[in-house]
């Protein structure tokens, strides 16, 4: 695994989204089973994943420390925003969590923990647990780092390379809860209040994986197959509106990742109205991938008909768009958990900030493999919709028109085996090729800031977008930057690699564009600006 040089950093890093404590979170001191509390600063031993996952699968990658607190501070992670989550109950209860709990694993997985969190208060765990654990780290701590929780811009000192300043989110309005899959709206704004009285809370995550009656989330659970996951709602229900004003009267902005795209659509048109035009906040996407499309296209990308379901959802399976590069050309990731063209330019037109994920599912890069779908010439992404919604979904515009399906395979804009077969075995020593990945979200975002109906200054634009890893959950990362210990090796890269691939694609990049500044904004300056100007309007100085 390729590793950064362990060197002070011209430039530190900022992340808006990671969880360095979830980890620690499924642990606890219990002599009786000879059982400690796990440490948010001591990597997992993947040793413990089980030999057949190890070699098999990915696992031991998407369950490796990417992101503890040693990985952050050591490697210049100077600013963070941290995601405050309590795993779904269909999560904890699934049988390849109940396995993992019998195997090696259950050092990490504790059976008796995972049913406290199973029976317990969400609220209360996370208070007791993601939040004590960060706090009290100074209890784990075997090294001269440390946190420091920032509540004003005057907290904050850049300078201090010793330090993990964090600001925080909430991922998930069920991890606000008093029971999982209690959904009680007083209980969930009287929690809100109380955890934004303790911290700088910036933003919520009106769902995250599971169904929920507030709102329709988008399909994204991948190894899990429970229903519980596959979506059946219908877009943002009386519940997630009254969170959205509470957020919004309160200065907290609204995560639209894990919305439904029907969700995210309704709350654009939300705050359009005069009741809302008064409060709204930024829109931001602190996780986010791309589709690389417009709403419009999505139906060209769909291999065949939906096929509907009795359970409440739709099955699709989708193309991977290709826009940029020549051999072999990145693709994106279609599935609507990811930002359309459209989602795209409501968070910039908003003022919000985009963060990239590192996850390489999300950023469309598919390894090669035998297809089981039938397709033997093009990978395909499997999404499910809710049936509510699948009328929106192919046709958003409200046309009543038939929809024409699969266009885009027959106009050689999908991603095909044969190209993922010329880009060889993607593995450490050929990092390089996730890059491109990455790079082609970059460069989507300028395209669609040049276009002249955007209404966008592209040099603004370019300080809209940030870093968002998801470290240390249950992502499967990109080569290139596997863990925290990467981030400086994976900024040189794109440094290096940048301009070219814009010139690769055919993309005129602004007159004044110089790769080393932005560089320096996407990896720490625009989150970090971002995160002290959404201090300031906390604490009412903005």
């Amino acid at each position: 695994m390729i590793l950064s040089p362990q060197t002070l950093n011209d430039m530190p890093f900022f992340d808006f989204h990671l969880h360095p404590t979830l980890k620690c979170l499924f642990s606890e001191d219990d002599a009786a089973n000879n059982h400690v509390k796990l440490s948010p600063w001591t990597p997992i031993d993947t040793r413990n994943v089980p030999f057949l996952l190890r070699c098999c699968s990915d696992f031991q990658y998407i369950l490796a420390s990417q992101g503890n607190l040693a990985q952050l501070v050591y490697n210049d992670c100077n600013l963070v925003c941290v995601a405050l989550y309590i795993p779904e109950k269909d999560m904890l209860t699934d049988k390849m969590i109940t396995q993992a709990e019998q195997s090696k694993l259950g050092v990490y997985l504790q059976e008796k923990k995972i049913t406290k969190i199973i029976n317990g208060n969400p609220y209360q765990l996370l208070m007791k647990d993601d939040w004590q654990t960060l706090t009290d780290a100074a209890k784990f701590r075997i090294t001269d780092k440390k946190i420091k929780v920032i509540r004003r811009r005057a907290d904050y000192n850049e300078n201090d390379r010793n330090t993990l300043h964090v600001v925080f989110s909430v991922e998930g309005c069920h991890t606000l809860s008093t029971a999982l899959q209690n959904f009680s709206v007083p209980d969930i704004l009287k929690n809100l209040d109380t955890l934004r009285g303790q911290l700088s809370l910036l933003s919520v995550n009106l769902t995250h994986l599971e169904n929920s009656p507030l709102c329709n989330q988008a399909y994204g659970m991948q190894f899990l197959s429970n229903d519980g996951f596959k979506p059946i709602g219908n877009g943002l229900a009386q519940g997630g509106r009254q969170v959205l004003q509470y957020c919004y009267t309160n200065k907290i902005m609204i995560d639209v990742k894990h919305l439904s795209l029907t969700s995210r659509l309704q709350l654009y048109a939300l705050r359009k109205t005069p009741e809302f035009q008064a409060i709204n906040q930024p829109i931001v996407c602190s996780h986010a991938g791309f589709t690389g499309i417009s709403i419009n296209e999505k139906a060209d990308y769909l291999y065949n008909q939906p096929r509907s379901f009795t359970a409440g959802y739709t099955l699709v399976w989708q193309g991977k768009p290709v826009k940029y590069g020549s051999s072999a050309r990145p693709s994106f990731n279609a599935s609507s958990i990811n930002l359309y063209d459209e989602d795209i330019l409501e968070i910039l037109h908003s003022g919000g900030m985009i963060g990239l994920s590192l996850d390489k599912r999300i950023l469309g890069f598919q390894d090669y493999e035998q297809e089981s779908s039938g397709r033997s010439d093009y990978p395909l992404e499997t999404e499910y919709v809710s049936n509510k919604e699948m009328a929106g979904f192919l046709d958003p515009q409200g046309t009543g028109n038939a929809v024409t399906i699969g266009q885009a395979f027959e106009d050689g804009k999908c991603l095909g085996w044969d190209e993922i077969l010329d880009e060889g075995t993607v593995n450490p020593s050929l990092a390089e090729h996730h890059t491109r990945y990455f790079m082609a979200h970059v460069l989507h975002l300028i395209v669609l800031a040049q276009n002249e109906d955007s209404g966008l200054d592209v040099n603004r634009v370019l300080q809209q977008v940030c870093i968002g890893s998801d470290f240390d959950g249950l992502i499967n990362p990109i080569w290139i930057c596997p863990t925290a210990d990467s981030l400086e090796y994976f900024k040189d890269q794109f440094e290096q690699d940048f301009t070219d691939f814009a010139d690769e694609s055919g993309v005129r990049l602004p007159n004044d564009f110089n790769i080393n500044t932005f560089a320096d904004q996407l990896f720490f300056e625009n989150g970090k600006n971002f995160v002290l100007n959404r201090l300031d309007v906390l604490n009412g100085v903005a």
